[in-house]
């Protein structure tokens, strides 16, 4: 029977040194039982963190530090934590301990061996015995390092090649039966009963071969690669004594340089160097010293260049701050020859003064480096401005008209007089191309634009934004008030008074228009008083309101409400007049857009004051008849009202912007190649910003939260859960079966095939932190689920207030199921909604107004948008969304005007699982920002082996 160490008597801690067969020399923490004078008996066990307690009063904290180090890297915690069974060890590591998997397992037991090894300097630390003794031979931990450097002996039968350690001024003799090298990075030997490290970084397995010879014999048929591919490095590392070859030492100043050179047709690439007299090497290279070597007519000469670290440094990262794909790993590589030229142009200058030389190896290139600059001279010229525009590219100046055709064709190479090529930069081709576009060509250096095309002439690169320009982008806030019509029977807010008056605004610049206010803004009251002040500025000439056929009674009884001095006309109806003449004694026509495109025939011929659409997206489609016959309407001014200026696609903006301020977009071709392909399809936030620059100073818009009240506050919460035992079990051994069979497949290199299976794992652990019974009904109570006691604990304690409300949110609909069954059996009232749920609208209004109901169980996605539930004020997240964002719109179902109240959000998320992982997951990935992403298929699609295997430990 094994005695155990008894801690009520004395006892010690020591440490033992140990081999195992497949992983090597490992270490291990033990307690022996000490003897009335004061020896080690030969009563053990092993010191682990789960008996850390019960020997607490013999531990210091480093003791603790040292035992949790070392039971990570026990064999049966390695199988644990790899994937394997204690039960399978000899099947695990003769069958799957290989590959990749016994490069991660070697890889993990030297990175804690380094961190233990520095710890043992004031502990004992022995050999473990052959019967597992673990006092058996006493180590001396030494403070002094040992030198080392290497002989290496060049002859006519070959070179011999051995390590020399000296350790307080005596060398080791090697090989020696008592020598071992307990870690490898950095290095740490076993000596003679002596435990030492070296005063430089040693890799171990350097000197694993000369712990069982005392030197190694290369041939003279393998010399070559020897000397290429390991003396190289062994000179640039550590002392070398060399016989039979040289090694001389360069000091230079650095000279650097990026050498530019095809990649294929279409491709370029920027190699960084740096030259150190006659040698040129990347400047990528990291260590202190480059040894570069050569026959000398049969002599072998190393020439070991001391680097000036500091400088490429330096250089280094001025370099990493302008590279062409920065954060990549293909930074300097595989860029596209018109890119790669136009960032040459681009940074040319800052490169010279930086003391980095340009070298085209391409002679058929020459590419001239001075960057193009452009002066524009604007004139007004009433209706339109005048635009002159000349560029300079050194000792040539050339009218810009001359470079249309390039940017009209987005060609950045332009051939100069003197035959070099000058690069376009590239915000040329992003800010001029439009308005060549669009620009009428007058003579060899002459352009001309409408006055309502001035923000064309807004170019962030100019920064020449002269008085006009910033006229015509102004907004709102920027407007002098103007006083309302005398006549208006309302007060307008104040936001309503700045739509107004930026109405005018727009109307005396003879720019068209969209008011794109928030549904019950009032948008339709702005528009009335706008008209009423134009009858008493004394027009007579009617304006034309176009709209939806359920708003013309609402526009009449709006217009007889707030301004009954306006005359009316309702052209509708089967009825209608054919004769135009009628609608002159009236102010006002209000008409559909049905009856627009039936009588476009002769409503084109009448000259309105005012062409108006309300809700306008219903022009959205320009190809649509509503939207051609519109276009075609005659009037001094135009203007637009919508809620929804963008409904579908980019596109709409195109349509409508084509009634209001026609060209000011361009061809429909255009506008969709240059703007709604980059945008919808590529994600171009340079041509976004670029449109919405040139749309801003027409569409005037503002939201609820702008101008309401502000909101109450929202209380968030983080709640973690316990996962009961039961539970914990089943989810371990769920994960472990899941990871032993990705390491099986990543061993194999087949786990790519079989990631499908890999992500049905991560669903299964998801849905048992939640609840096992969402994967196994059979054996499993409500009781059983520590995360589902914690939100019925919760749910429980707020119920007792008869006032709150709680909105309760799960991504399974199976959850939902067992809360359904469970309310249901305590007589509690609920409302629910899934994606099945016919009568959604008839769920939400028993909820906000039934105060007998207090609970709403809702499916993510089904419910996530499109409810307003401002009568709760708690919101449960039951199981973390992939993209918070989701979760974010689950909780404005009730954080939304109409809330009176402070909400409060708990997100429930499962202790020690995979919901923990998930919220890491989602920060360590750089592509998963703020936006992270919009389907959960996606984040799946970005899953690497070692984020499948994060997941699943």
């Amino acid at each position: 029977m094994h005695v155990l160490v008894d801690p009520r008597f004395p006892f010690k801690v020591v440490y033992a040194a140990y081999h195992h067969e497949y992983l090597g020399y490992l270490l291990s923490a033990h307690y022996v039982q000490v003897l009335q004078g004061g020896e080690l008996s030969l009563v053990h066990h092993g010191a682990i963190p789960e008996n850390m307690g019960e020997f607490a009063s013999g531990l210091d904290d480093k003791d603790r530090q040292l035992i949790r180090l070392m039971a990570e890297i026990l064999p049966r915690n390695i199988l644990k934590k790899f994937g394997g069974e204690p039960r399978k060890e000899l099947e695990f590591f003769t069958q799957k301990y290989v590959g990749e998997a016994r490069n991660l397992i070697e890889s993990f037991i030297q990175r804690r061996l380094a961190q233990l090894m520095p710890l043992l300097e004031d502990r004992l630390v022995f050999e473990m015995g052959n019967d597992s003794y673990p006092a058996q031979r006493p180590i001396r931990f030494l403070t002094d390092k040992a030198s080392i450097r290497f002989r290496v002996r060049r002859g006519s039968d070959g070179t011999y090649f051995q390590p020399v350690i000296r350790l307080r001024g005596h060398q080791l003799i090697l090989p020696n039966t008592t020598a071992i090298i307990l870690c490898h990075t950095p290095a740490w030997m076993l000596y003679g009963g002596e435990l030492f490290t070296f005063d430089m970084p040693v890799e171990g397995k350097r000197l694993v071969p000369f712990l069982k010879k005392a030197q190694l014999h290369i041939p003279p048929d393998k010399e070559p690669e020897f000397y290429e591919k390991f003396i190289r490095t062994l000179v640039e590392k550590y002392p070398v004594d060399a016989e039979g070859f040289s090694v001389e030492h360069i000091r230079e100043v650095p000279q650097f340089m990026i050498v530019v050179r095809p990649e294929g047709a279409n491709n370029l690439a920027f190699v960084r160097q740096v030259r150190y007299g006659r040698f040129e090497m990347g400047l990528e290279a990291a260590s202190d010293l480059r040894a570069m070597h050569e026959d000398r007519d049969g002599w072998m000469v190393f020439s070991l260049i001391h680097r000036d670290k500091a400088r490429e440094e330096e250089i280094g990262r001025f370099l990493d701050g302008i590279a062409p794909n920065p954060g990549t790993f293909l930074a300097w590589e595989g860029i596209l020859r018109d890119e790669g030229l136009a960032w040459l142009a681009t940074h040319s200058e800052a490169l010279q003064k930086a003391g980095v030389s340009l070298i085209q190896a391409a002679p058929d290139m020459q590419i001239n480096f001075i960057r193009p600059e452009i002066d524009l001279i604007t004139e007004d010229k009433g209706d339109w401005f005048g635009i002159r525009a000349m560029v300079r590219i050194g000792d040539f100046e050339i009218p810009f008209i001359r470079f249309r055709s390039n940017i009209l064709q987005n060609k950045r190479e332009f051939k100069l007089p003197d035959g070099t090529i000058a690069i376009l930069p590239e915000q040329w081709f992003t800010d001029y191309r439009h308005l060549l576009e669009v620009s009428e060509v007058n003579g060899d250096d002459y352009l001309r634009i409408q006055k309502y095309q001035a923000p064309l002439l807004y170019f962030p690169s100019q920064n020449n934004v002269d008085a006009r320009m910033a006229e015509a982008l102004k907004q709102s806030a920027e407007i002098p008030p103007i006083a309302p019509p005398a006549n208006l029977q309302a007060e307008l807010r104040k936001y309503q008074l700045q739509g107004y008056s930026w109405l005018n605004y727009m109307k005396e610049r003879q720019m068209g228009c969209i008011l794109a206010d928030d549904m019950g803004l009032g948008k339709t009251l702005q528009t009335i008083a706008l008209l009423q002040r134009e009858k008493e500025s004394g027009v007579n000439i009617p304006s034309l309101i176009v709209m939806p056929t359920s708003l013309i009674h609402n526009w009449r009884n709006e217009v007889q409400r707030f301004a009954p001095d306006l005359d009316i006309y309702i052209h509708t109806g089967i009825g209608r007049t054919r004769d135009l003449h009628v609608f002159s004694g009236f102010d006002l026509i209000l008409t559909t857009y049905g009856i627009v495109r039936q009588d476009i025939g002769i409503l084109r011929q009448f000259p309105f004051h005012y062409v108006i659409l309300d809700e306008s997206q219903m022009i959205k489609n320009p190809e649509s008849k509503t939207s051609q016959a519109v276009r075609l309407l005659v009037s001094r001014y135009r203007m637009s009202l919508t809620g929804t200026p963008i409904e579908n696609t980019v596109m709409d903006i195109w349509s409508q912007m084509s009634f209001l301020n026609p060209g000011l977009l361009g061809s429909e071709s255009f506008f969709k190649t240059f703007y709604v392909t980059p945008i919808e399809k590529e994600k171009d936030n340079r041509q976004s910003a670029k449109l919405r620059r040139i749309i801003y100073p027409f569409i005037l818009r503002r939201r609820k939260h702008q101008v309401e009240q502000d909101l109450p506050p929202r209380v968030e919460n983080i709640h973690y859960c316990e996962m009961t035992e039961k539970q914990k079990a089943y989810y371990e051994e769920v994960r472990s079966s899941y990871r032993n069979y990705l390491l099986d497949l990543i061993s194999r290199g087949v786990w790519k095939q079989n990631k499908l299976n890999i992500l049905t794992g991560l669903q299964k652990l998801r849905q048992i932190a939640i609840h096992p019974q969402l994967v196994d009904k059979e054996g499993w109570t409500l009781a059983d689920s520590g995360k589902y006691a914690e939100v019925k604990r919760l749910l429980h304690s707020i119920l007792d207030n008869k006032r709150s409300k709680v909105l309760i949110f799960s991504q399974f609909v199976k959850m939902l199921d067992i809360l359904r069954a469970d309310l249901s059996a305590e007589g509690i009232r609920f409302n629910y909604l899934d994606g099945s749920t016919r009568d959604r609208q008839g769920q939400v209004d028993s909820f906000q107004r039934d105060k007998d109901i207090q609970v709403f169980l809702i499916s993510l996605k089904a419910g996530g948008v499109g409810l307003n539930l401002t009568a709760a004020d708690y919101v449960f997240i039951l199981d973390p969304w992939w993209n918070p964002a989701v979760e974010n719109q689950a909780i404005d179902r009730s954080h939304r005007i109409g809330q009176k109240r402070t909400v409060f959000y708990y997100k429930f998320i499962t202790e020690e699982s995979i919901e923990e992982k998930i919220l890491s997951l989602q920060r360590s990935k750089a592509q998963l920002s703020d936006d992270i992403i919009s389907l959960e298929e996606d984040v799946y699609k970005s899953l690497e082996a070692d984020d499948l295997d994060a997941l699943l430990q």
